[in-house]
């Protein structure tokens, strides 16, 4: 897996990797939509080369709800044909929701629409790597949303559904909804839950027991437990949810404290589901709403397990501890590959 497709856009720091044959594109504003002329400025005001300045924002202003979005994704992929592996249409929601970005929704997902499928795949990889970086714990919850791209062999149903869900996914303004700067605008809808709920079958649903509970009725819950007195919340607060599924109650409670003036990401977060796609769904959920570094996610069955915050604590305590070993790895790896170069250069001097 490749990181340099990302390297300017982390936090942390990291060692230099190969670089990708992917590119992402300079932002440039009104791909699809005419941008509001901005209003003239005395020439004095320009402090700024224009070669530099950056185009504002180009967020859609009516981006579709959750409802319609889930059914433009499960539509697009039976459409096609794609088969039973409901991982892959809900890791390609995971991916665009996942990827790294400035607010420039019209030009990221103008770049998409121009890859064909094996660069969508390489994307679908290299995007579990940055994260896998920062967050290995929740990206190995996850992986089933992402592992699929690294086979061999796919069938050509898959390979056309997986570029037509893709697409699908773009024109339902996937990108409009994660990629605000402000981790509050990205909690209005819960694209995993929607997409999960569209692609399983009603029968399948009731048989797993499957109901995700309505967002205003999250929205409701959420107000009635938290309550809204801010002094309630003090350092080592923690919000439980035994039957998680992919976060809807998180994406309330943490959208209040935010309405609270209080940020959510101070806080412990801990959701148990008994399962795995919806478990991993919740995985992405809590990097895309910024939960923090204190938000776990368990996989088991609640009733039969009881508390598994444990399980969760030595997961990510081991997940932690081989990143940062694969990290070394590589660091080692680049130092000796960078000698190499250089010795070679002096020789050939």
């Amino acid at each position: 897996m490749q990181l340099d497709l990302f390297a300017d856009l982390g936090d942390e720091p990291e060692a230099p990797k190969p670089a990708t044959s992917i590119t992402l594109p300079k932002p440039t504003a009104g791909q699809w939509a005419p941008t509001p002329p901005k209003p003239q400025q005395p020439a004095t005001l320009t402090t700024e080369p224009a070669a530099r300045r950056l185009p504002a924002p180009e967020f859609s202003l009516r981006p579709a709800d959750g409802a319609t979005f889930g059914e433009a994704v499960a539509a697009a992929w039976y459409r096609a044909h794609g088969g039973t592996r409901m991982e892959i249409p809900m890791g390609i929601v995971a991916t665009l929701a996942l990827w790294p970005q400035k607010g420039y929704p019209r030009t990221l997902a103008k770049f998409f629409r121009q890859l064909d499928t094996p660069q969508l795949l390489q994307c679908v990889r290299e995007v579990a790597a940055y994260w896998w970086m920062r967050r290995p714990d929740l990206i190995d919850t996850a992986s089933a949303l992402f592992k699929w791209a690294e086979e061999d062999k796919h069938t050509a149903n898959e390979l056309n559904a997986i570029r037509a869900t893709f697409h699908a996914a773009l024109d339902a303004n996937a990108l409009d909804h994660t990629g605000h700067a402000d981790p509050d605008m990205n909690t209005y809808v819960d694209l995993m839950s929607w997409t999960v709920t569209n692609l399983r079958h009603k029968s399948a649903r009731e048989g797993l027991g499957e109901y995700h509970t309505p967002p205003e009725v999250c929205d409701m819950m959420a107000a009635q437990i938290l309550g809204g007195n801010p002094d309630d919340f003090h350092d080592g607060y923690s919000i439980l949810d035994p039957c998680a599924g992919t976060g809807g109650m998180f994406r309330s409670s943490a959208q209040h404290l935010r309405h609270m003036g209080l940020e959510p990401a101070n806080y412990t977060w801990f959701a148990q589901e008994i399962d795995p796609i919806a478990a991993a769904g919740c995985a992405v959920n809590i990097i895309v709403w910024g939960l923090g570094p204190k938000a776990m996610v368990a996989c088991g069955d609640t009733l039969r397990d009881g508390d598994l915050w444990p399980r969760a604590i030595e997961h990510r305590r081991a997940m932690v501890e081989r990143r940062d070993e694969a990290a070394s790895h590589m660091a080692i790896a680049y130092a000796l590959g960078r000698t190499q170069q250089l010795l070679g250069q002096a020789e050939a001097a």
